[in-house]
């Protein structure tokens, strides 16, 4: 005891004895210590945030990189908080591991969708649809609003099927709207690849809870026959008939109005009565379809591609039969069971009008269109079978994909052998296996190889709506010019993707074509196909 009061003693004589520099020194060295060690624990917790935060964000790429392929209908995360719904137009690639490429479906640049690049950990699929649910104060809900769902809760219920719901104001004053009950779903999170909470929770004692809150009052409305009309007077629409003879034709036509039970009253602009007037009819809602939007041009149609030739004042749906030289085209109509010779001018790319969007017709609409005709198609065969090349081992050659996705895109490969029956084992020369170890060898049929075109030079800048191929994704896509900028730079429109990317010249070449042995430059579209595209023109 007594030792330890004179260390004390000691250690108070010795810090009383400093002078008022050396104190305002060591309680420096303190503060900055105590600074230093709190610095650490700040750095330490922001880093363990961080760290989960990237874990979670790894996660959902690793749950949605399998999932995602081009043509999905997705949910994309915007920096309000929002969900947005949109396609994807090309789904993780190599170089874009973590990001896909999306088209909103309600964001627009002027006349056009927005078109961008957006990380995994953004995205979720488009959650299944749960019609005519019922909703009490206090649910947690997905409210549509302002283009995007964003998340709210139901305050209250009105009349006529509506909602109040409260918005975080983030940090502000909590913001109120009425919703209807058609834009609002219960929320739910993407997580570890389910919604969480299922959609199977929906138990016989939440409809009693949603029956003991629900006020409903029913409204009668008469004298609105027009209510329930989809399209409107003057639309300018197209419109088919089933009489024997018109099956497979689409004619121009306006909504001149409603009648009833889905049913319009339209007049036809390209026929006419027998004393000249405009020709009249009534036509059934599912007979009439919006006028298909015009698509760019392109060099030449392909065998067996379904197109809609112009005839007898109408567009009747077609496969190309035969490639003839002009250009012209024989077109073999499966309704008719006839064959018919048209210039390429009159002739367009068929569009399928399908769950309120336009589609490019696939491959498997024109195998059904010719299924009528054996006599055609054994015809076809033996023309196919004549003009096929033979492709010697080593030759280097260019193999098209029919992958889906990949439509229009042709890759340099060599052949490695002949397996017989029209098919071919090919070594691509830019792409690898999964583990990228070695080049990827996989069989192809003759009818999907070309010889590789020869160099052509292209030493002046591209002219508008010219056809090239471009180099992306380690292959040739084929393209149209839609946009030509200073610094031989341009915008490449892609027909089979509907998307619109930018190049550099010397990613470029001009197209060609392999027709009847020969390679063909493609030239660029004759004056009278040129006119009929009319958005590209306004647009520049």
């Amino acid at each position: 005891m007594k030792q330890l009061r004179v260390s004390r003693h000691r250690a108070y004589v010795v810090i009383a004895g400093l002078s008022d520099t050396d104190s305002a020194l060591t309680l420096s060295i303190t503060f900055f210590s105590l600074g230093y060690i709190y610095f650490l624990f700040c750095f330490q917790l922001k880093f363990s945030r961080e760290t989960i935060r990237k874990e979670k964000k790894m996660k959902i790429r690793r749950q949605l990189q399998g999932q995602i392929s081009k043509g999905d209908r997705v949910e994309v995360k915007r920096p309000n908080g929002a969900y947005y719904a949109a396609t994807v137009l090309r789904f993780p690639s190599v170089t874009r591991k973590n990001t896909v490429f999306v088209e909103y479906e309600v964001i627009n640049e002027g006349t056009k969708h927005v078109k961008e690049y957006v990380d995994l950990s953004n995205l979720r699929p488009l959650p299944p649809c749960e019609p005519n649910r019922c909703f009490v104060p206090g649910d947690s809900v997905d409210a549509h609003w302002e283009n995007g769902w964003r998340k709210g809760v139901v305050k209250d219920i009105l009349e006529n099927s509506k909602y109040v719901v409260g918005f975080d104001g983030n940090g502000e004053k909590e913001e109120e709207s009425e919703i209807e009950q058609c834009n609002l779903r219960l929320h739910r999170e993407w997580d570890d690849g389910s919604w969480v909470p299922p959609f199977t929770e929906l138990t016989q004692s939440s409809k009693e809870k949603d029956d003991k809150f629900r006020r409903v009052k029913v409204k009668i409305v008469f004298g609105k026959r027009a209510a329930d009309a989809k399209l409107r007077k003057d639309d300018e629409v197209e419109v088919t008939r089933e009489e024997e003879g018109f099956r497979g034709s689409w004619f121009s036509a306006v909504i001149v109005e409603y009648i009833r039970n889905d049913k319009y009253l339209v007049e036809c602009t390209t026929l006419r009565t027998e004393d000249g007037m405009p020709f009249r009819e009534e036509a059934n809602a599912c007979h009439i379809r919006p006028c298909p939007p015009e698509l760019s041009p392109i060099a030449s149609f392909h065998l067996r591609e379904v197109v809609d030739a112009w005839y007898n004042d109408g567009w009747w749906v077609g496969v190309i039969s035969g490639v003839l030289a002009g250009p012209k085209y024989a077109v073999y109509f499966s309704q008719t069971n006839e064959e018919l010779e048209f210039d390429h001018s009159y002739l367009r790319i068929h569009q399928d009008w399908i769950n309120g969007k336009w589609t490019i017709a696939s491959e498997e609409t024109s195998r059904q269109l010719l299924t009528n005709s054996n006599k055609l198609l054994h015809k076809m065969a033996v023309k196919e079978k004549r003009l096929k090349a033979k492709f010697p081992k080593g030759m280097k050659v260019e193999v098209k994909s029919d992958e889906y996705g990949f439509e229009g895109s042709w890759f340099s490969a060599v052949i490695v052998d002949s397996l017989g029956n029209d098919k071919y084992l090919v070594e691509y020369l830019m792409l690898k296996t999964e583990d990228q170890e070695a080049l990827l060898r996989e069989e192809a049929y003759a009818s999907y190889i070309r010889p590789h075109p020869p160099h052509a030079e292209h030493a002046y800048p591209y002219q508008l709506l010219e056809n090239v191929d471009a180099w992306y994704n380690d292959g040739w896509w084929i393209g149209q010019i839609v946009k030509v900028f200073t610094g031989w730079r341009y915008t490449v429109y892609f027909r089979t993707t509907n998307e619109e990317l930018e190049f550099e010249h010397g990613d470029l070449r001009p197209h060609q074509e392999w027709i009847n042995g020969k390679w063909v430059i493609a030239s660029r579209v004759r004056l009278a196909a040129i006119a009929k595209n009319s958005f590209y023109q306004s647009s520049y």
